[in-house]
């Protein structure tokens, strides 16, 4: 009985040494691996974190690097602060020297404080000048145009929280002076202000479905008066100013999100508040068809614009290509879309020349299907653009 308790204690202190030795060798190669450090994350604050990436979530990347004490610590970024990431972007380790020692402690945490709110700025110009003398036609062409683009955004995503919003606001301005002389005023080409909101409460513990609001607002910024001048040479008053006339579209539904840079919003009921700030404008009979009690314009109207759907589309295809593109398409009857509804798009598409400053293209895009026959209004401009990301 003696001999077998010996025997068997034996046989545990060999079990024990040996499982200590594997233990040893695995914790060996993954310092060694985890030292490599071959990743590089580059953020949109146009810094650089080089490191080894150790897991990729749906919203975030988990990565592990050593900090300036010469400590292997562990850490995640969101990918909302995210502009590119590339692994193998190294040939050699850091710190080679360190390898081979297994001292380095893994596990300590130092979580690095990413904010859960993004803010993007953005804004693009486009100038354009026309000059013919002594054309054929007998017609000289003396013409100047302008046109400035600027583009807002505000998001919050936290990790482990379920709600979260995007914010937009996309602002165009052109002009134009058809001669370059004081006879000639200057116009207004477009002056459109639209923001666009959505704010979501995922259901699905991958966030991929979502209960969600869209909306979306639209108006002007400048008062501007017959003719389309900015000033009152025709003495026959405003015709349009901000909020004259605005428009608040409400889209509650159902939101559908597979990755990070695709959105399907349905909404089985959308609605418009439809309306004006200024009687005098109203009256000018461009904006609303029915009357008040006082035989005025109406300064409110309410609509109902039935189902509705939205198509949001957030791409990045390496450092040289942006695209942000919005949809939307509403109809008083599900079924019969194709006859009664309306279409509203924007499409922004950004070619990177350097660091911060591209060549974008914006257009917009809307139609009403009950229009015979169909023509939708197309808009688009070309601008030298400069965005950055706080």
């Amino acid at each position: 009985m003696k001999k077998s308790l010996q025997y068997l204690l034996f046989q545990i202190s060999i079990t024990s040494s040996f499982s200590k030795n594997i233990l040893f060798f695995i914790l060996l190669l993954t310092s060694s691996n985890l030292l490599a450090q071959r990743d590089a994350i580059f953020k949109k604050d146009s810094t650089e974190i080089r490191c080894k990436i150790i897991k990729t979530t749906k919203t975030k990347y988990k990565y592990i690097f050593i900090n300036n004490k010469q400590k292997l610590v562990k850490s995640y970024i969101l990918k909302s602060a995210i502009d590119s990431v590339k692994y193998n972007k190294y040939d050699t380790d850091l710190n080679a020297a360190k390898l081979f020692k297994p001292t380095v402690p893994v596990a300590e945490q130092e979580e690095e404080q990413v904010k859960p709110y993004q803010f993007t700025f953005g804004i693009g110009l486009n100038l354009g000048n026309i000059l013919e003398f002594n054309s054929t036609t007998g017609v000289d062409k003396k013409s100047f145009s302008a046109t400035t683009a600027l583009d807002l955004g505000l998001d919050y995503s936290k990790e482990g929280n379920r709600f979260a919003m995007t914010n937009e606001l996309h602002w165009t301005i052109a002009i134009q002076k058809s001669g370059l002389t004081n006879a000639t005023h200057i116009q207004r080409v477009t002056d459109d202000l639209t923001t666009l909101h959505d704010f979501s409460f995922a259901i699905s513990k991958n966030n991929k479905w979502n209960f969600n609001l869209i909306v979306k607002t639209n108006t002007s910024i400048f008062t501007i008066f017959d003719g389309d001048y900015f000033k009152d040479f025709n003495n026959n008053g405003k015709t349009q100013s901000f909020l004259n006339p605005y428009e608040i579209t409400l889209s509650p539904g159902i939101k559908y999100q597979p990755n990070d840079y695709f959105r399907l919003s349905i909404s089985p009921y959308s609605v418009s508040l439809y309306g004006l700030t200024s009687q005098q404008i109203a009256n000018t009979g461009f904006y609303t068809q029915t009357f008040d009690a006082n035989n005025n314009y109406d300064l409110f109207v309410f609509k109902q614009l039935g189902a509705e759907i939205n198509i949001w589309y957030d791409r990045k295809i390496k450092k040289w290509l942006e695209m942000q593109y919005r949809l939307g398409i509403s109809s008083d009857y599900f079924s019969n879309i194709a006859k009664n509804g309306l279409m509203n798009g924007l499409f922004i598409t950004k070619v990177k020349i350097i660091k911060n400053v591209s060549l974008t293209h914006r257009a917009i895009l809307k139609g009403d299907f009950t229009s015979k026959p169909f023509k939708p209004y197309y808009n688009q401009v070309v601008l030298l653009s400069f965005a950055k990301s706080f």
